[in-house]
């Protein structure tokens, strides 16, 4: 009973992970093999936790730069006008303004970073 709870937390694991069905019932066919498919279970998991980073890396980077997206809206709300944002004279966008985020992003403490982005 315990082997079955276990069998469904990898497939629900794996599922949650994207992992094609096909491939869960794979995987669980080899841990039926027993201790002669250890190597190849380890493997498999091995590259699947190398494709779980890479989209958690992808993640990340899509969570940033919306966390940044988010101070630059609030500040230009903030200051009744996005062209807090621009060059002088113009409606473009300052150059370094993503670097000026990251700099205050860097400066606050961990503990206050959602008073930067949230209003």
């Amino acid at each position: 009973m315990d082997n079955d709870f276990n069998f469904l937390k990898v497939i629900n694991c794996l599922k949650k992970s994207g992992v094609p069905v096909k491939d869960i019932a794979g995987f669980i066919n080899l841990c039926m093999q027993g201790d002669q498919t250890l190597a190849e279970r380890y493997d498999y998991l091995d590259q699947e936790e190398t494709v779980i980073e890479a989209k958690v890396a992808e993640l990340q980077e899509q969570l940033d730069f919306l966390r940044f997206k988010k101070w630059y809206y609030k500040t230009s709300l903030q200051a009744g006008t996005e062209a807090v944002h621009f060059m002088e004279g113009t409606n473009v966008v300052q150059p370094d303004i993503h670097e000026q985020y990251l700099k205050l992003k860097q400066q606050t403490p961990p503990d206050q970073f959602r008073q930067l982005i949230d209003l």
